[in-house]
């Protein structure tokens, strides 16, 4: 899904937007650093946790809870740092390339150049 797509479905979702954190792909959507994403990585509060039940909802292969069609959460957002974009929480690009550099698979790369790219043209500022 495009970026507008994005925002609009996570709007639906009704989150009180200081409960979650958006990671990896959605951030990178959200910072214009990529096209589109397929899903939802999402890091919750324990009051989000707690609201939707989370620990009863099912599990992916990832292990990360499935509380509704292409969202996977994990509840681990105590700690997390990230920025604010676009009135969202997400996860910080240090962040997300140190977890891509970390895992490296073949989808990893483009998203990986593209932060390296991003980084270093603002430290050029």
């Amino acid at each position: 899904m495009k970026k507008q797509e994005f925002i609009e479905k996570l709007n639906n979702f009704s989150f009180p937007k200081t409960e979650f954190v958006i990671l990896s792909g959605g951030s990178l959507l959200l910072r214009g650093l990529r096209e589109e994403t397929a899903d939802f990585d999402l890091s919750a509060s324990e009051a989000l946790v707690q609201s939707l039940n989370l620990k009863n909802c099912p599990k992916d292969e990832a292990g990360c809870y499935v509380p509704f069609e292409d969202v996977q959460m994990k509840p681990d957002m105590e700690g997390r740092a990230f920025d604010v974009i676009e009135g969202f929480q997400c996860q910080t690009l240090e962040d997300i390339l140190a977890l891509k550099r970390r895992l490296m698979r073949p989808k990893d790369i483009k998203d990986i150049e593209a932060i390296e790219n991003f980084l270093n043209k603002k430290g050029n500022e």
